[in-house]
């Protein structure tokens, strides 16, 4: 079964099991205003950090929602660029299972600082400390597989080799603000904003991209231009890394997030990060613009430009309604490039 197919697996429980404590906790809002018990409100008996537990239990597992199929996404890309078979395949598998589980045991490190008890505290920086092993066990068998690989420098391939450096730039910062002490320091600042974006844009922001670049053809059977698309990488690298590196420094200088307005020290940050933005979204408009120029005067695709193994690729493109005429036979595993080598 393609990896791909894991990472949706494993998104599902988590929408299954955590998306229900979201309309719970609606749920108890509304008892609270129209019925007027107090579950949240202090001033009827309840207790706010309740509120913050149910939201933040569905709210953190919700990231890995995001960010699990863009990691299947990239385990797709990889190996048919690099022209290997994926480096282990049943660590990536069940890395996603463990992201899964346990993601969703961390949700207390959002509230380090709300006034829970030691014990919780000193729990969830450990298992904060955990969730980072099955992402390092992804990253670890992304860069085997690219180890003495063919590697083809193509526009799939540069967004998903984006997407390991900015995210394990984001997970880095994740495990520094995961430290008690560390976080009571950077909670609630703009560092916590720069993290946030290198993992949410900068890995699933950056795994779609090169998800969307990479089955553009097969959707739509239209190629787009490989040379505008590599061009357009440029400022979006460069944009993004002055917009959110000056975030993480703003927050490391103490400057406050969700406010509307700074003070005179934090100008000059403030302005280099704008211009890094302007530069980001440049890149952007560029890539996107390429794209819809290919969707409507597109030169036709042919069914496997990039030489993939996986069985997408060995169906018209773009797909008839059925995929295949009849149910296909399989005799490999779904990444074997070179089917007379023993595996």
């Amino acid at each position: 079964m393609p990896l791909f197919v894991w990472s949706l697996y494993a998104t599902a429980w988590i929408q299954v099991l955590a998306t229900p404590i979201l309309g719970i906790t609606l749920l108890l809002v509304i008892v609270e205003r129209v019925f007027g018990v107090g579950i949240f409100d202090p001033a009827k008996g309840g207790d706010p950090v309740l509120y913050q537990h149910l939201f933040w239990i569905y709210s953190h597992p919700a990231v890995y929602i995001m960010i699990v199929p863009a990691m299947g996404a990239i385990t797709e890309i990889i190996p048919t660029f690099a022209h290997r078979t994926i480096f282990g395949y049943r660590a990536i598998a069940y890395s996603s299972i463990g992201i899964a589980a346990v993601g969703s045991l961390v949700w207390g490190h959002h509230m380090f600082t709300s006034g829970m008890g030691d014990p919780a505290d000193v729990i969830f920086s450990l298992l904060t400390f955990l969730v980072a092993v099955p992402s390092s066990i992804k990253v670890f068998n992304w860069t085997a597989t690219l180890y003495k690989g063919s590697i083809e420098l193509r526009p799939p391939m540069i967004f998903a080799l984006t997407f390991i450096f900015l995210f394990c730039i984001g997970g880095l910062t994740g495990i520094i603000q995961g430290a008690l002490n560390v976080n009571v320091h950077l909670h609630d600042t703009y560092w916590i904003v720069g993290h946030f974006h290198y993992v949410m844009f900068g890995g699933a922001g950056m795994g779609f991209f090169a998800a969307l670049l990479y089955w553009f053809p097969k959707m739509f059977g239209k190629k787009y231009n490989e040379k505008v698309a590599t061009i357009a990488w440029f400022p979006i690298f460069i944009g993004f890394n002055i917009f959110y590196t000056t975030m993480l420094v703003l927050g490391y200088m103490g400057m406050p997030r969700r406010y509307f307005t700074h003070l005179p020290q934090y100008h000059t940050a403030h302005v280099i990060a704008s211009i890094g933005a302007f530069i980001m979204v440049s890149g952007l408009i560029l890539l996107f613009g390429n794209l819809l120029v290919a969707l409507f005067k597109g030169e036709r695709a042919e069914q496997n430009p990039w030489g993939g193994v996986t069985l997408e690729w060995q169906i018209p493109t773009p797909p008839p309604l059925e995929n295949f005429e009849v149910v296909p036979t399989i005799t490999t595993g779904p990444y074997v490039f070179n089917p007379e080598v023993p595996k």
